[in-house]
């Protein structure tokens, strides 16, 4: 065992002060980075060390010198930004520096969907009909209209490289075809400077179900039980829960089983998840993507199995020797991400500066910001996430809206009402919604989509007032909302 004596924390934010929890708590050396916007924040402010980025958290060349120039043992990447970076990652092993994650060989294999489909399949998987292209350049009009004949509409181009909901497009009609390749494509290129795509069928009204997977330093994967993220935003999540409600034992048991056959066959090490399209109409499941780092909703994993991941993953880092085969789930978890954004149904980002921050007593909450921290737009736009933990899936919701209704957060809008919101809908609790819902089905329809987005606007307008008046005051800044 090679213990971590000093580790460097390659994020910010939240997640930066979350893994630093953990690391003060074994007895770790923390050292931060920072841009300029991150000058004044809590988590450069409870480092031991903190050192400037000039070119930003994506120069790996500069994360190696602060670590020499500290005599770092570790690299913990969080999420985003390098985590997720087979070549940064082989230039940490190459600099003999421990990076808390799979190893770059693992994540070459899982990292990007193409390579990950490949795996899946390999490891009998079940996948959704589809296609891997390396450069969707070559493709012409031609070939992009039979390909789509092949696979069948409708059905989702994603950029093979990167997660969390970008370049992406769905395509319903052969008159979307061409405008959905372009943007797919431009955006790949933009984000992840690559090239390749996936093709798949898309499925109407799947859930988004997931399956927490670690990888001991002996190279056994367990699974750390799913959660259900189907409550999302334009492709973004914003509650998530665990474990997934409504799941038949033997689909649950499959699931997982798969999760750790998968994990195994790319011998795996290491905290990931695997992503997966769940068919309620059918009681079917499908590999979607793997996430070869941490996740933002980890948190719910560690309410109902008393796990500090954080933890495990420095202790499987070092070598330590660590078995999850007898770890049992408790009770039922949510977490809602709290972001700087307008909640009448726009979700357009909110920039300012925090007048008032007060978080609610008695409840976990994650974050990187505090009054008088300016949210600019430059980074993701969560800025707080609120986790709750009782013994049923009724009585968390309960939980959630109380302290969702207790959190103060003034100078910015919030989609603090639209979360309330959908905790009372009844499809969430009836676990009928899905990836889509809240695009397709949240606000009542209305003939003129003008008229829509007013009539939505005005009444979630109404919500955010009486809202603010009942538990935060005056809510600066919605006074211009119209």
């Amino acid at each position: 065992m090679k213990p971590i004596r000093t580790l460097l924390v390659a994020n910010r934010g939240e997640i930066a002060r979350r893994i630093m929890r953990s690391a003060y708590a074994m007895g770790i050396r923390c050292v931060a980075v920072y841009e300029d916007e991150d000058r004044d924040s809590l988590y450069v402010a409870e480092a031991d060390a903190a050192h400037f980025l000039p070119n930003g958290f994506l120069d790996g060349a500069r994360l190696l010198e602060v670590c020499r120039l500290e005599n770092v043992d570790a690299i913990h990447p969080g999420y985003g930004f390098l985590s997720e970076n087979s070549a940064f990652v082989r230039s940490v092993e190459t600099a003999g520096i421990v990076f808390v994650g799979p190893s770059a060989a693992a994540m070459e294999r899982m990292g990007e969907k193409t390579a990950a489909r490949i795996e899946a399949r390999a490891a009998k998987v079940p996948l959704l009909p589809g296609v891997e292209i390396d450069d969707a350049t070559a493709l012409n009009a031609d070939a992009q209209k039979k390909l789509v004949g092949e696979i069948g509409l409708p059905l989702v181009l994603k950029a093979a490289a990167g997660g969390g909901g970008k370049a992406q497009a769905i395509v319903n009609d052969e008159t979307e075809i061409a405008a959905a390749f372009e943007k797919v494509i431009r955006e790949a290129e933009r984000l992840y400077h690559s090239k390749s795509l996936v093709v798949e069928r898309y499925l109407e009204r799947a859930r988004h179900v997931e399956v927490q997977i670690i990888g001991n330093a002996a190279g056994k994967n367990f699974a750390l039980f799913d959660r259900d993220c189907s409550a999302q935003r334009n492709n973004q999540k914003i509650i998530e829960e665990a474990p997934a409600p409504h799941l038949d034992d033997n689909v649950r048991a499959e699931l997982h089983a798969s999760a750790v056959r998968l994990a195994d066959h790319v011998g795996y090490r290491n905290a990931g998840t695997m992503e997966y399209l769940y068919d309620t109409a059918r009681g079917e499941f499908y590999f979607l993507e793997m996430n070869t780092r941490l996740q933002v909703e980890h948190t719910v994993t560690e309410a109902i199995t008393g796990l500090d991941l954080v933890r495990e993953q420095l202790l499987i880092a070092q070598g330590a020797t660590t078995d999850y085969g007898s770890l049992k789930a408790s009770g039922h978890a949510i977490e809602a991400r709290i972001c700087a954004e307008k909640s009448d149904g726009t979700y357009q980002p909110s920039t300012g500066t925090i007048l008032e921050y007060i978080e609610p007593d008695g409840v976990r909450i994650d974050t990187g910001v505090q009054k008088g921290s300016t949210i600019s737009g430059k980074y993701d736009n969560m800025i707080a996430k609120v986790i709750v933990h009782a013994a049923t899936r009724d009585a968390a919701i309960a939980h959630m809206k109380e302290k969702l209704s207790d959190f103060i957060v003034n100078g910015i809008h919030t989609n603090i009402p639209l979360l309330v919101k959908l905790l009372d809908d009844a499809a969430f609790r009836a676990v009928t919604h899905y990836t889509r819902y809240l695009q397709r089905e949240f606000s009542a329809p209305v003939s003129d989509a003008g008229a829509a987005a007013a009539v939505a606007s005005a009444i979630l307008y109404e919500l955010e007032k009486n809202l603010s008046r009942e538990n935060y005051g005056k809510l600066s800044g919605f006074s211009n909302v119209r």
